[in-house]
């Protein structure tokens, strides 16, 4: 097969995987997952801000629970890609071709990884790419509305830019600090802590698996340039959400009711998942409702199914058994060496890494009790969902298989073995197929009105509010309205942590020198503006009021350390792109 036809095989693997995330999320349209209740409200809110404030940041806004922060919010993603797409496609179209971009950016990443680090063939680097790009774990959280996991498919990039010989140095330390910027900004903070799980099982499973892979000092040099530019990139969203979150640090604990020695069971459960239980289930004429009852009882986390579900394609399990069988095969025929003492370091830290990840996933062991106290950490739970950091690692041992398997066969025999199994990949995602979405994913959120809320702002209509009322979240934009009781897990799923002193009625009602609207930087930035959190806005800031009720930004004072993280971010961003420019190579002149 010509190099153009092999390309043209592994792009369109990659078009098929992230065209079927776009059509998987919307197939029951206008019915969409329960939790775009959520994040699409808040989209249609920033939209509203752009359209009125043009392109700065929402420190505020007035929609929810009296007045709230908006990019302050760790799930605030004012500067993601579809909410910047929103600016110029109708909304929903934009989230589509977000997640068809992230998709296929990660597939090609993946391919190029693969192909430039361990210096696989086309074949298995297209196959591993594809078996990790093709997961349960993506195409459930975001048809279920989490839009805050959209840029988890990027993951590869952090290894391209860590391990790709062929990039300078320069391109490489940007690729990292824009790629991690990217998730911070996404508000996929918490998909960042399963990339970075996966990222310590990954590095040193390449170096094994090609020993020289993984150059120690270069990576050492991107490591630390990337990441002091990462963290001055993301400076001013880290250091608004920890302004905010230092009084509503969201703790949060899972209990699991089963023994720990069967723990395993269930994330083995989770890995094959949709794509090897729902054929079972069809053929055997059983319930599909049995998949949710599989992972639920063998984890013991009752949640939904799209928490649970981290469903590989069934080929990858028989690569990792063929793969187990010929390194046994080859031990003991001896044509394998065993493990040299230089190799000892990767495996010990390999070890390490996938024992963390699965201490986090089962949310129990011996470090994960002292872990899980830590800053940001404490607010992560559902933890099933840790095991998705295994994706990518076991992506990579199938693709070695592949590869192994590869070296000998002749190139027919090859090509055929991989049309078969990449087939069988592509194939292997029609078993979402199969499920009642409406129950399993629950699809039953109507998208339509705030579709008309969007097409209203693109005539011009700006949603002044005019009243504060006990409404849902949707409600707010039609009856120009800012709600009691928002829905926002950061306060607790019962608003437990929501102090709000406001009333229902005018929100300009003065009572006792304040009027009837909280001061949302009071829960940011309450020492720049003297004052204390929840406190409403004063009398003598009626300015203020208006501005923020008719959805202007109004002049709260930022604190001096935010200003800093502001400047320190846009200076990286100039140098991160920078960086990014081709630069002319220098002439060498002979004496």
């Amino acid at each position: 097969m010509n190099k153009n036809l092999r390309h043209l095989l592994t792009l369109l693997t990659g078009v098929f995987i992230a065209a079927y995330t776009a059509y998987h999320i919307q197939s029951a349209y206008p019915l969409v997952g329960w939790d775009h209740k959520y994040f699409f409200t808040r989209l249609i809110d920033t939209h509203l801000h752009y359209r009125i404030n043009g392109f700065t940041v929402q420190w505020y806004t007035p929609s929810f629970g009296g007045g709230l922060p908006g990019f302050p919010h760790p799930l605030n993603a004012q500067y993601s890609l579809p909410q910047i797409l929103a600016l110029f496609l109708e909304p929903w179209a934009a989230l589509l071709s977000a997640y068809f971009v992230y998709s296929l950016a990660g597939f090609l990443a993946a391919y190029r990884l693969l192909r430039r680090v361990p210096q696989w063939g086309w074949m298995p680097a297209t196959l591993g790419t594809a078996l990790f790009s093709a997961n349960g774990f993506n195409l459930n959280h975001l048809a279920n509305g989490h839009f805050n996991f959209q840029a988890f498919p990027l993951l590869p990039l952090f290894l391209l830019a860590l391990l790709d010989p062929s990039l300078p140095l320069r391109a490489a330390v940007a690729l990292l600090a824009l790629t991690f910027g990217i998730f911070i900004y996404s508000a996929s903070t918490y998909p960042l802590a399963f990339a970075g799980l996966s990222l310590l099982i990954s590095l040193p499973l390449l170096h094994l698996l090609r020993p020289g892979s993984v150059p120690l000092v270069r990576l050492l040099k991107i490591g630390i340039l990337g990441g002091l530019l990462a963290l001055a990139l993301s400076a001013a969203k880290l250091h608004a959400v920890a302004s905010l979150m230092r009084f509503f640090p969201r703790a949060v604990a899972d209990v699991f009711d089963i023994p720990l020695r069967l723990a395993p069971l269930g994330l083995l459960n989770q890995l094959i998942g949709t794509m090897g239980f729902a054929p079972y289930l069809a053929l055997t004429g059983q319930k599909m409702n049995n998949l949710r009852q599989i992972l639920q009882t063998s984890t013991g986390a009752y949640v939904g199914y799209w928490e649970l579900d981290l469903s590989l394609s069934p080929v990858i399990w028989i690569l990792l058994l063929g793969g187990f069988f010929t390194l046994a095969n080859r031990l003991l025929r001896r044509r394998l060496s065993l493990l040299s003492p230089a190799m000892l370091p990767a495996l010990a830290l390999l070890g390490a890494a996938i024992w963390l990840t699965l201490e986090f996933t089962f949310g129990r062991g011996l470090f994960y009790p002292t872990l899980r106290n830590l800053p940001f950490l404490n607010a992560l739970h559902v933890n099933p969902r840790f095991g998705s950091a295994l994706l990518f690692p076991l992506a990579l041992l199938a693709a070695a298989t592949l590869q192994t398997w590869g070296e000998c066969l002749t190139k027919r025999q090859a090509l055929t073995l991989f049309l078969l199994f990449n087939l069988l990949t592509l194939f292997s995602l029609t078993a979402y197929q199969l499920l009642p979405l409406d129950k399993m994913q629950a699809r039953t959120f109507d998208i339509r009105s705030l579709q008309e809320v969007y097409q209203n702002i693109e005539q011009g209509e700006t949603y002044p509010i005019t009243q504060i009322l006990d409404i849902n979240d949707q409600r707010v934009f039609d009856d120009h309205a800012s709600n009691l009781k928002p829905y926002e897990v950061l306060f607790g799923y019962n608003q437990q942590h929501l102090r709000a002193q406001v009333q229902p009625g005018d929100p300009r009602r003065l009572a006792n020198g304040y009027y009837n609207m909280t001061n949302p930087a009071s829960l940011v930035f309450p020492e720049a503006n003297q004052t204390t959190p929840w406190s409403l806005i004063p009398q003598e800031q009626s300015t203020q009021l208006e501005d923020f009720l008719a959805r202007r930004q109004p002049t709260w004072e930022i604190s001096p350390a935010q200003a800093v993280a502001n400047g320190a971010s846009l200076v990286a961003l100039v140098v991160s792109l920078f960086l990014l420019l081709p630069f002319p190579r220098q002439k060498q002149t002979s004496r």
